[in-house]
């Protein structure tokens, strides 16, 4: 199928727009058919697909993106979640804004070895028990999101889908923390400085109010570690399931390496289920809903985002030209714009699409990539991880951080309250980043 007007977009961004002000508009009638949104410009999109192109069509147009991107894509998310949950760590309640600030410190440093899902699963829960009771807590949940889930996936290709595509291309494994740690390390440690004087400020208030320090409880406490090893399992699997081969089925491709890791990965999950005793997960709030809201968004998202991603492959040749020709005036790529573009379309669209869109349209081969346009390449990469987190659909870690919160009780922003709170502290950030590129 050719999608070649801007008219195909529509779907993918109703539910974009659909989540930014339906909360807001009708809340009540967001609150009961919420799974019902996705669903409902998924199925105007196929309606679509059936009427212009044939009703056959519908088949390829959902099978593609679910079986080559979805599944994939949803299985690793939920075996790292599901492991991670069978994971209790625990800290004191009440040590406040130096601690806080260490903690997200080290979950992203954790996030570049682990990935920012792992990372994000995995840290959420005891660094919302450790600030329990908190009556202003809105922006820990927001500096998670920018640190643990997003910023310090740029370390290696294992912290973010991203980089592990470019690695799977032929970039170097090393390649990208020489390249990325200035701004890798920049960032975190500008964001835990922010961080810091926002947490002291509103720690210093809480007290104040009604908040008690406990400093009476075991400095620290972690149950389940046998699910640490199922996470080493699943990082090797990801790695070392990368081999070719594969057959033709429905005239879809299906690839030996992708479902084998796929089964592996939905055994390891099974397996962690059965290992943990029920107990660790209920001190975590253990729950499925997190993940069966991404799954269910997700899903429309996949479906309705391939046309747009079809138009914007096309390059300089397709309905986005305009775009691509300021990009790269005369043909030469402009690294700062690369960033900014590349970025901004990772915020809405996923961002492992958007890091291959731009790494064939700037040469396609990893050695001209890593040598004669190193700083494109640096771009897009910053770009892709970093600015994930600009919105709660740029990054599924997002989701899974915002859902658990909301577990816990914090009051968390709106699709477009977010948008504001990461618009104006990273948006300064990615300004001086594009400065030296």
């Amino acid at each position: 199928m050719e999608f070649n007007s801007p008219l195909w977009s529509i779907p993918f961004l109703g539910i974009i727009l659909s989540m930014s002000f339906l909360p807001l508009l009708c809340p009540k009638f967001w609150r009961k058919y919420d799974s019902c949104v996705p669903l409902f410009w998924t199925a105007a999109y196929l309606f679509c697909v059936a009427y212009f192109f044939g009703v056959k069509q519908i088949v390829p147009a959902v099978l593609e993106p679910i079986i080559t991107d979805y599944l994939p894509f949803i299985i690793l998310i939920a075996s790292l979640y599901i492991v991670s949950g069978g994971i209790f760590v625990d800290f004191p309640r009440g040590y406040g804004p130096f601690f806080n600030t260490a903690f997200l410190f080290f979950g992203s440093v954790v996030a570049g070895w682990i990935g920012t899902t792992g990372a994000a699963a995995l840290l959420i829960r005891p660094f919302l028990r450790a600030n329990s009771g908190r009556a202003y807590s809105t922006h820990l949940m927001v500096f998670f999101i920018f640190l643990v889930a997003n910023v310090g996936g740029a370390a290696t290709p294992l912290g973010d889908p991203p980089l592990f595509m470019g690695f799977l291309k032929g970039i170097d494994f090393f390649w990208f923390i020489k390249h990325v740690y200035p701004f890798l390390i920049g960032t975190t440690l500008t964001l835990c400085a922010l961080f810091f004087i926002i947490d002291y400020i509103l720690f210093k208030i809480d007290l104040g109010i009604e908040y008690e320090k406990r400093t009476d409880e075991p400095i620290f406490k972690i149950e389940g570690l046998r699910n640490v090893g199922l996470i080493a399992l699943i990082l090797l699997t990801v790695i070392l399931c990368n081999f070719k081969g594969g057959f033709v089925l429905f005239g879809e491709n299906f690839s030996y390496s992708s479902i084998l890791r796929n089964f592996i990965l939905l055994a390891v999950a099974f397996l962690s289920l059965k290992i943990t005793p029920s107990e660790i997960r209920e001190k975590n709030d253990f729950l499925f809903d997190p993940i069966k809201e991404i799954a269910e968004l997700f899903a429309g998202i996949f479906i309705t985002v391939a046309p747009v991603v079809h138009i914007l492959s096309q390059g300089t040749h397709g309905t986005f030209a305009p775009l691509f020709n300021w990009i790269a005036p005369n043909g030469e790529f402009a690294a700062s714009k690369c960033f900014w573009v590349s970025g901004m379309l990772s915020s809405i669209l996923d961002n492992a699409p958007t890091f291959l869109i731009f790494f064939y349209l700037t040469s396609g081969d990893p050695n001209i990539l890593m040598t004669l346009k190193s700083n494109v390449l640096t771009a897009i990469s910053i770009s892709t991880v970093f600015m994930g987190a600009l919105t709660y659909v740029g990054n599924a870690p997002n989701l899974i951080v915002r859902s658990v919160s909301v577990k816990h009780g914090l009051k968390v922003p709106s699709f477009l309250g977010y948008i504001v709170w990461s618009a104006t502290i990273l948006g300064p950030i990615f300004f001086v980043i594009s400065r030296f590129l």
